[in-house]
């Protein structure tokens, strides 16, 4: 039987994947990459088995479990989800969500209220930065083209991980290895983590071969592979997301009192 794993197609995802890519099982393992809101409706229609999955959607999807151990976040800014607007906080009436997003369009919303104090209008916007704030005071912006892409002048960006961090002391978990109940199985998590530890060995290597937009940026690369970006999950960041979807939950973002499963550890189940 195989399995399906979906990837994100990030920069940050890089170091997580580049295992998976060297001599890949391809009779036991499919592999394929797309945008955190893409592999969020892959997984929930059932087209996937194992997913870099934004992490809000495990409030959403039922019967997942989260590989332990892995994560992408942050503690501190993160330099790649970012709010941007030629306004102070203040002035922000309208936010454009960011049609790539799952989760950092709800960490918003909940900075909003939280950390900022103000209730702006929140639409879906385009991926044109330049489109979105044509109609909108701010817009989310996530992914490659937050942390590659120039702003334009005058406009500011507000680093979302950076004020989560700033509210809570907490670090901030965007996207977890996540399993459906009935495809969980130790060699795929044994195999995500083994993927880790061989790219841990060529990180420079993946940050200066990487490409966008036709070209290379390795010193931005670098610089955010190994001082913005964290890749675990432990204790932290499992309070970290504790609190994140609480306060989503408060929002009606998502509904309250789903189970969180770690897998392989049914006394790690915790309700949220």
């Amino acid at each position: 039987m195989t399995t399906r794993i979906g990837a994100v197609s990030y920069l940050n995802a890089r170091p997580l994947v580049f295992g998976l890519e060297q001599g890949l099982d391809t009779a036991r393992f499919e592999l394929s990459h797309d945008v955190p809101s893409v592999l969020a409706s892959r997984m929930a229609a059932g087209e996937l088995d194992v997913a870099l999955l934004p992490a809000i959607e495990l409030a959403r999807i039922p019967g997942l479990a989260i590989f332990p151990g892995l994560a992408i976040g942050s503690m501190g800014a993160c330099r790649s989800v970012l709010l941007v607007s030629p306004l102070p906080l203040d002035e922000i009436r309208s936010i454009a969500l960011d049609p790539e997003s799952r989760t950092s369009n709800a960490l918003v919303q909940v900075l909003c209220r939280e950390a900022w104090g103000i209730s702006p209008r929140f639409e879906a916007g385009p991926r044109d930065l330049d489109l979105a704030l044509r109609e909108h005071d701010a817009a989310v912006r996530i992914g490659d083209k937050a942390l590659f892409d120039e702003l334009p002048a005058g406009m500011r960006a507000y680093d979302l991980g950076e004020a989560w961090t700033a509210l809570t002391r907490l670090p901030f978990v965007f996207a977890v290895w996540a399993t459906r109940l009935e495809a969980m199985d130790r060699e795929v998590y044994q195999l995500l983590h083994d993927s880790k530890r061989a790219a841990d060995l060529v990180l420079d290597v993946i940050a200066d071969d990487y490409t966008y937009g036709g070209r290379q940026y390795p010193e931005v690369a670098r610089s955010y592979l190994r001082e913005a970006i964290r890749y675990r999950f432990g204790g932290p960041e499992l309070a970290g997301l504790r609190r994140f979807l609480d306060a989503a939950a408060r929002l009606e973002l998502i509904e309250p009192g789903f189970d969180l499963r770690i897998a392989f550890s049914a006394e790690a189940r915790c309700g949220v």
